[in-house]
């Protein structure tokens, strides 16, 4: 990836989220139900500037190699309470949905929460489920090759809030930069002997890594959390790796994939169906980091 530029996306300036569903206060322990805990409205509001920040949210849009993002009212978020769980065996946990109330740059995200002062709460986008309160589940597949669905279903941003204070039926807390836990990078292909543009209706990538998942790709991905866990040390660590990643496209010359950091610089493979019965394949070496934008676009193919 040669010619790769990379940018970190703005992010959301005083973001405000208002809505949780979970809490704990100081001398509890993590994970020790309380009968206390009861729903409140919740204000998170963010405590750190977050200007070229990968930005939380749904609209992303691509300008002179540049991504920049905002809110719609309606997008959905998760929220998880990361210092208890409803049961003594930890098998029911407190998680919910926040929601965008605007269409805006900086938002507030509204819904209800279970929460007490000095709970940590995850707060994730795009909306997902929690099966358990010290890890959540993202997937990789399905992705078409659009700026579009790429933002609403593969843009995955995590944060951690802390509950400040309470009362009967309000909270608030803060949150300080949230992260993106992936790499969002745009694809181009050129015939290596003619120089033409290769249309993509299909796209498949995996990695050269000289051991057992040579020529594959993770499909989805884990995140491990928790309660002292610092967000900084949060990550996106690739499972299911059975098989390259497919990205099913139209037929445009341009896609982009959202694909998980490297630890160091990796070997991609690139097979790339034109859909008139053509297939094209390459490599390319690169290091992927959490939060960038890669523009790897006019990478050379050979026509098989």
């Amino acid at each position: 990836m040669n010619n790769r530029n990379k940018f970190l996306l703005w992010m959301l300036g005083g973001m405000m989220l208002a809505g949780v569903m979970g809490c704990s206060s100081s001398d509890d322990e993590p994970g020790k139900p309380d009968d206390g805990v009861k729903v409140r409205r919740i204000t998170i509001t963010q405590t750190e500037a977050a200007a070229r920040q990968m930005l939380t949210r749904a609209s992303l849009v691509e300008d002179d190699g540049i991504l920049t993002a905002s809110w719609t009212a309606g997008d959905a978020l998760t929220y998880c309470n990361l210092s208890r769980t409803k049961d003594a065996d930890g098998d029911e946990i407190y998680s919910g949905s926040l929601t965008a109330a605007s269409t805006a740059a900086t938002s507030q995200f509204t819904g209800d929460v279970y929460c007490l002062a000095n709970d940590y709460l995850a707060v994730v986008y795009p909306a997902t489920t929690f099966e358990y309160n010290d890890r959540y589940t993202l997937s990789l597949t399905g992705q078409n090759g659009t700026l579009s669905k790429l933002a609403t279903n593969y843009h995955y941003v995590f944060g951690k809030a802390t509950v400040t204070e309470v009362t009967e039926t309000t909270a608030n807390a803060t949150i300080g930069k949230m992260k993106s836990l992936l790499t969002v990078c745009k694809f181009s292909f050129k015939d290596k002997n003619t120089g033409d543009a290769i249309p993509i209706k299909s796209l498949s990538i995996s990695y050269s890594t000289g051991d057992s998942n040579n020529g594959k790709y993770p499909q989805s991905a884990t995140v491990a959390i928790g309660v002292n866990t610092a967000q900084n040390d949060v990550h996106a660590t690739g499972a299911d790796i059975t098989a390259p990643l497919t990205i099913t496209a139209s037929g445009q010359t341009e896609v982009y994939v959202a694909l998980l950091p490297t630890a160091a610089q990796s070997t991609f493979n690139f097979t790339v169906s034109d859909g008139n019965g053509n297939t094209y394949s390459g490599t390319a070496n690169a290091t992927l980091v959490e939060g960038e934008y890669v523009d790897a676009t006019g990478l050379k193919l050979t026509k098989q």
